[in-house]
């Protein structure tokens, strides 16, 4: 009886003292990002991000609002919040986040864009977010589609500047032409909502793009899309806010304020809110796209 007794509390102790630890390591790094924030962004008193606006559910304005919403939404103002800084949005189309970060145009390429090595020769990535590209077609379409390889002599649609997306693609496509049958035809429009417009004019067979945002697109829209292949995805990447190579501090500040909000659960009651919970990280990395994950 008394090591049962013993052994409860014990677990009361630890029940106890974990979070109070959590809540230690959340706070110490709150501090230690604050500090890291550049003189010039603490005068200024504003984070900006630029963002196409058009990502639903990670960043999106709803219709006839002028407001964005949308999880990387909620992240960034809690980040700014513990940075002491007021958060403000930037419209960019998204093709042109990499180059407004390099013209001080605003401080973070949101978004949406994804962390590659490629990309990462012009900016740095504080990686927040698991995704992967999926395929989405119209809900009566009979054709057997699996895979991307099963897009010989079809077309598809994605948005203008997915570099990681149209690498698969050109790469499938090739894989056709190898197989003696037709390559697959590949549109890239400005936006996310462009893009699925080609799809619903049956312009082109399927569109590419996030998977959670296939996913929130279909529940808007009940009965009218399904997703190739269920759960298939094109090719995994980690959705990341970029920042430009002299901008060190910010992106560390940036980094710390994320991973303080993963220590004290709020990072991911945020993701749960916009049901990608699943996409959750377990530690915010600095410059770790998934080709160099394991």
């Amino acid at each position: 009886m008394r090591k049962l007794v013993q052994s409860l509390s014990w677990s009361v102790l630890l029940a106890a003292v974990l979070p109070a630890a959590a809540l230690a390591q959340s706070s110490s790094l709150r501090a230690e990002a604050q500090a890291s924030v550049p003189p010039e962004v603490k005068a200024r008193g504003v984070l900006r991000a630029g963002s196409q606006q058009t990502f639903p559910p990670v960043e999106f304005r709803e219709p006839g609002k002028t407001d964005v919403t949308g999880a990387s939404r909620d992240l960034l103002d809690e980040v700014a919040r513990r940075l002491n800084l007021k958060l403000e949005y930037i419209q960019s189309e998204y093709a042109s986040l990499i180059s407004g970060v390099e013209a001080d145009r605003f401080d973070i390429a949101s978004g949406g864009i994804s962390d590659t090595e490629e990309r990462e020769q012009k900016l740095d990535f504080v990686n927040y977010m698991q995704s992967g590209g999926s395929i989405l077609v119209l809900s009566n379409n009979t054709d057997k589609l699996a895979t991307i390889d099963d897009f010989c002599g079809k077309g598809i649609a994605t948005m203008l500047g997915g570099r990681t997306i149209m690498t698969a693609v050109e790469a499938a496509s090739d894989r056709c032409a190898k197989a003696g049958k037709q390559p697959i035809r590949a549109e890239q429009l400005p936006t996310a909502p462009d893009s699925r417009m080609q799809l619903d004019l049956k312009r082109v067979d399927g569109y590419i793009g996030d998977f959670p945002a296939l996913v929130y697109m279909s529940a808007q829209f009940p009965g009218r899309y399904k997703i190739v292949g269920e759960n298939y995805m094109l090719t995994p990447y980690i959705t990341s806010w970029g920042f430009a190579k002299n901008r060190a501090g910010l992106r560390d500040a940036v980094q710390k304020a994320t991973q303080s909000m993963v220590d004290d659960g709020t990072y991911k009651k945020i993701l749960d809110k916009w049901g990608v919970g699943g996409a959750a990280l377990p530690v915010i990395t600095v410059n770790l796209p998934s080709s160099k994950r394991k």
